[in-house]
């Protein structure tokens, strides 16, 4: 698993504020805009729709629901046994028309039991967010309180780590937080998708459009994620800052010391 590292420069010094993982615009492929390499594939039927309904004005993917048809990053991430992690991206389905579909997931092609993923409502009767994480032990489908597939563009945003401790946001607004420090520790997984769940098969495919997708190795703060929803791209809020003052001295003191030489 390869990542960039954001600096950010305070009181003259630089130190490390977060992790960009990988980050898909998803503009007519599964790139990584990172510059980390961790490209994805495309598989069944995505296409890649633009328009109004596309953030940012380029394109986004549209997963039709069928037997496999997702997005995988080949070998997975191992997001989820991460320290703290967060995945932001946006959506845009009809919950009711989507009974227990998974926009996100990780989880083992060795192994059904072990799974980490985010879609919609089980039962398919609103557009809430559904949370299903097992590892032995379930968090068995507890749902948000505020509804992101109602057929229309939403920002979806959650963070999480080895507190147990998951934060879900809904257009850039805290939403609900989910208590899954009772689930043991996850071992191994190499399966990371989006658009449906891929163990030794794939299933729950997602009917709808996905756009905009960012995984990180750190908890996003309330400002972060509530910047990504106000269409800020992943690669800006992990690039570097303007340095201070001081920072700018320091520079200008080793130029000089280097021409001296």
């Amino acid at each position: 698993m390869y990542r960039i590292t954001a600096l950010s420069f305070a009181s003259g010094i630089i130190a490390a504020s977060g992790s960009l993982i990988a980050y898909y615009p998803l503009d007519g492929n599964f790139a990584d805009a990172s510059g980390n390499g961790n490209d994805g594939v495309m598989l069944g039927g995505v296409s890649y729709g633009g328009g109004a309904g596309a953030i940012g004005g380029g394109q986004s993917a549209v997963f039709d629901g069928a037997a496999g048809t997702y997005g995988s990053i080949e070998g997975g991430l191992q997001l989820v046994r991460n320290e703290t992690f967060s995945v932001a991206m946006w959506v845009n389905a009809d919950g009711t028309a989507n009974s227990d579909k998974r926009i996100f997931s990780e989880g083992t092609s060795t192994n059904n039991n072990p799974l980490f993923n985010v879609g919609t409502a089980n039962n398919a009767n609103d557009g809430t967010v559904d949370i299903y994480i097992r590892n032995g032990a379930s968090l068995n489908h507890p749902r948000s309180t505020g509804e992101a597939f109602d057929g229309t563009w939403h920002h979806v945003a959650f963070s999480g780590g080895s507190d147990g401790l998951l934060d879900l946001y809904i257009d850039g607004a805290f939403d609900t937080t989910f208590d899954y420090s009772a689930i043991p520790a996850f071992g191994e997984l190499n399966t990371t998708t989006i658009g449906g769940i891929l163990r030794g098969s794939d299933c729950c495919n997602f009917n709808g459009s996905i756009d905009d997708v960012s995984f990180w190795d750190s908890d996003l703060t309330t400002g972060e994620i509530s910047a990504l929803a106000g269409g800020a791209s992943a690669t800006s809020l992990s690039g570097i800052p303007e340095p201070t003052s001081a920072v700018l001295c320091l520079t200008g003191l080793i130029f000089a010391l280097r021409r001296r030489r």
